[in-house]
């Protein structure tokens, strides 16, 4: 399995991000060699959408699981319609945390958006 982190940083001891659309990175564990990669989020300057196209990356990457802080309604139509399965990492403060806790079964999975969504970049 293959489990996607939103990161501030490269690594297990990143900090998490608290967006998933614009995070700077995730950082993709794999459960079953227990190795990690970390890919930049290409999808983070768009100007709308970037939460769905987080998602296609993600699924690009062949991840099974993604841990984030909330989703808007876009990126959970993504996560529906690539069937992926998404958790709220809650308190964890960096990757590691947020990945022990998803295997240690403490993490919420999320079922639908946790918020009303972003305006994308603001333009000034």
């Amino acid at each position: 399995m293959r489990i996607a982190v939103c990161a501030k940083d490269e690594g297990l001891n990143s900090l998490v991000s608290d967006r998933f659309g614009r995070s700077e990175k995730f950082v993709i564990f794999d459960t079953t060699n227990q190795e990690y990669i970390t890919i930049e989020n290409s999808a983070k300057n768009e100007s709308g959408g970037a939460g769905g196209s987080a998602v296609r990356l993600l699924d690009k990457n062949k991840v099974d699981i993604i841990l984030v802080p909330e989703l808007g309604p876009k990126a959970m139509d993504a996560i529906n319609a690539y069937e992926l399965k998404v958790y709220s990492f809650g308190d964890s403060i960096t990757v590691e945390e947020a990945i022990n806790g998803f295997s240690d079964a403490k993490l919420e999975r999320i079922l639908t958006n946790t918020n009303d969504g972003h305006r994308g970049l603001r333009r000034v």
